[in-house]
């Protein structure tokens, strides 16, 4: 029963992300194992969307590693652990509840050696820079452990590089490339473990640094990004967006101009924003009060998924009372199809 409410809610939730983003690529689903035990590993730069991609672009069941403080209240503790995410505490949480990490690794321990699948994301926090920050040891602790209990049990990684053209703006595209397995435990001594775990955590590193833009350089950041903002980079090609990066010092800093086009499906964008005004106007106080400004775009998804279909919904059942059910459905299909084309061919902006 707890699956099929995964699935049902996988299911919506990838629904919510058709409409958040312009275009969704996956690239390499070929290198995700069938069956076996696996930790997902990916770069964090967009929050809770993060944690939606991944799940929603693969077939596994995947049991996610969530900071404890999402699990504020006894309610949206239930409904969390309802979608398979598992608490982690951390220093800030308290010295006191890093205990309770004992429990969560324990967990750890048997979804893997029952085949499961855990997504963690191992630079520890999110962050907009397009980087890859020091992976923390949290996963090697986890393969280790599991490991000591289960020695014949072999634990896949598989790296993911998630590549965003605009991690704020509306509606942004995104492209989720999943690199090739590592075997864990080529990397493991159970007998005599290096417990720095250099030799996993570079691997791991090295990999996710090939599949999403890797500025190495923190001194010259701002001017190596705004030099490929003017070569007009495609942030969702990671390989060649590397590339550039790699050799800007070589490339001209001059902007390529382009040629302001006319999008002739304004008038389409002007009709949907007038027939979503409240819940425009909700994401407008909404998104005055967000404080960490990563999570511009999941506050911008849970209105997408709960305040605009519902806001729809009464509109059509007020259509329906003071009409007929024909008026009513005309009102819901045209506002979903308006929802799709300005979601789709609607310029990326604030």
């Amino acid at each position: 029963m707890k699956s099929l409410w995964y699935y049902i809610m996988r299911a919506y939730l990838k629904v919510g992300l058709f409409f958040l983003h312009k275009k969704i690529t996956v690239v390499g689903k070929e290198n995700i194992p069938k069956k076996g035990a696996i930790l997902f590993i990916g770069n964090h730069q967009n929050a809770l969307i993060d944690a939606i991609l991944i799940p929603i672009s693969t077939k596994r069941e995947i049991h996610f590693l969530t900071r404890a403080s999402a699990f504020s209240t006894k309610l949206i503790s239930k409904f969390l652990e309802s979608l398979n995410m598992i608490p982690v505490y951390r220093i800030r949480d308290g010295i006191s509840t890093i205990e309770r990490n004992l429990t969560i690794f324990e967990q750890c321990f048997k979804i893997l050696n029952n085949e499961g699948a855990i997504e963690v994301f191992a630079e520890g926090n999110h962050d907009l820079k397009r980087q890859i920050r020091p992976l923390k040891k949290g996963f090697a602790r986890i393969i280790l452990g599991t490991l000591k209990k289960h020695p014949t049990l072999e634990i896949q990684i598989v790296p993911i590089g998630l590549n965003y053209n605009s991690h704020l703006n509306f509606p942004s595209s995104v492209s989720i490339h999943y690199g090739k397995p590592i075997l864990a435990n080529n990397f493991i001594n159970i007998e005599n473990p290096d417990l720095r775990f250099k030799a996993i955590i570079n691997e791991v590193s090295s990999a996710l640094k090939k599949l999403t833009l890797h500025i190495e350089n923190d001194e010259n950041y701002n001017e190596i990004i705004q030099k490929l903002e003017n070569l007009n980079v495609d942030y969702t090609n990671p390989i060649k967006t590397n590339k550039l990066a790699k050799n800007i010092k070589v490339q001209s800093a001059k902007a390529i101009i382009k040629k302001q086009q006319i999008n002739w499906f304004t008038p389409i964008h002007l009709l949907a924003k007038i027939n979503s005004v409240f819940p425009l106007l909700v994401w407008k106080y909404l998104k005055s009060t967000i404080t960490d400004v990563v999570f511009t775009n999941t506050f911008r998804f849970a209105l997408i998924i709960t305040i605009f279909p519902l806001f729809y919904v009464i509109q059509s059942v007020l259509i329906f009372y003071f009409f007929n059910i024909n008026y009513a459905l005309i009102y819901l299909v045209s506002s979903i199809i308006l929802g799709i084309i300005t979601t789709k061919t609607m310029a990326v902006n604030l």
